[in-house]
């Protein structure tokens, strides 16, 4: 009995195997770091390219050693024999995927050669034991050929997805680094870090923002409110820099519930806060002042202890007393008067004085 066989065909084959080990390892190293939903999608659509791959191999070398018509199969056997394949493909690379290994490029590529040249060879050895070649069975090189184009592509294909699809996140986590990042300078920069309040950097923009929106149309007035912590020092140097940030923070927390949405609360320097405030139908500065003294004479609990503190307070109106960003805070900065008690703070003086930011 004469039996064909054909070396291109081996080769094909050859190369299917290779590919289809490859990548099952591909697959497996590389979905690790994705999203679970993300992974089981890149491993379904892996598994099902793979095992249709492997079919398609099975059919290949049938067709190398001369049994393509010996063994043609029906469809149902077919597809039970794909899912098959899948689902032991899909089962290899989760199993692959949640092991410790992880393989460089050089040594991936040769593990796939080796394990795909075994597979290719195990295929052959088992189909020539059978001994079933036919007499003067065509090989179909064409066919075989296509078949192993169909296999080798699917799988490179799903291969290149997923390449494409990693290094999409890749670069969407890369920028996603470098918005952080922006945000943290820009926050460094413009805000404080122990309250989150505006630093005299943001709130000199915004309030410069106001005075150009004035000069060009017709708005309503508005006031500067400062007010200094007395004795920040020697709070300081009594409960410490971590738990005055706290009350500070919580501070200023309290007062950006309190106040009005348009209002804008900002630290100055490190014992001075600032309010911008619009004046709107019956509420001017001198009513603001008011309000927010009030707000400031109500103590602070933190840690269990009650804080009172001494404030100076001082204001500007614009026009009135300044058109310019300068003129309006040099203003509001001359303390004009006092308002809280002395425990445990204690008021150095009760006279008005010109308070110098940091």
């Amino acid at each position: 009995m004469h039996r064909s066989f054909d070396i291109s065909l081996l080769i094909a084959t050859t190369c299917i195997a290779v590919v289809a080990v490859g990548c099952v390892i591909d697959l497996a190293s590389r979905t690790r770091a994705f999203t679970k939903l993300r992974r089981l999608i890149w491993q379904a659509l892996g598994a099902a390219a793979i095992g249709t791959g492997l079919l398609l191999m099975n059919q290949v070398g049938d067709l190398a050693i001369g049994l393509g018509v010996a063994t043609a199969a029906t469809p149902m056997y077919a597809a039970l024999a794909w899912i098959a394949s899948s689902l032991t493909m899909l089962l290899t690379i989760v199993m692959i995927s949640r092991s410790p290994l992880n393989l460089a490029p050089l040594p991936k590529i040769g593990a796939a050669l080796l394990i795909g040249a075994l597979l290719s060879s195990l295929q052959f050895a088992s189909i020539e034991s059978t001994g079933q070649a036919l007499a003067g069975a065509e090989a179909g090189i064409a066919r075989g050929l296509m078949l192993a184009s169909i296999a080798v592509g699917a799988m490179l294909a799903v291969l290149c997805g997923l390449r494409l699809d990693q290094r999409w996140l890749e670069r969407r986590a890369q920028r996603e680094v470098e918005q952080a990042e922006v945000e943290r300078v820009h926050r460094l920069a413009y805000y404080d870090s122990a309250t989150g309040l505006p630093n005299r950097s943001l709130f000199t923009e915004k309030l410069l923002k106001q005075l150009v929106d004035a000069n060009r149309r017709d708005i309503s007035p508005f006031g500067l409110i400062y007010a200094e912590l007395r004795d920040f020092r020697v709070l300081l140097q009594r409960h410490g820099d971590a738990r005055m940030n706290r009350v500070l923070k919580l501070l200023a927390e309290r007062l950006n519930q309190e106040l009005a949405s348009d209002d804008v609360l900002a630290r100055l320097s490190y014992d001075g806060l600032i309010l911008f405030v619009r004046e709107q139908g019956e509420r001017d500065t001198a009513a603001a002042v008011t309000g927010f003294c009030g707000l400031l004479s109500t103590p602070i609990v933190e840690g269990g202890d009650s804080f009172r503190f001494t404030w100076g307070i001082g204001h500007s109106r614009y026009p009135d007393q300044g058109q310019s960003t300068q003129a309006l805070i040099r203003t509001a900065m001359t303390v004009q008067r006092q308002i809280g008690t002395e425990s445990p703070s204690i008021a150095s003086s009760n006279r008005p004085r010109y308070a110098l930011a940091s």
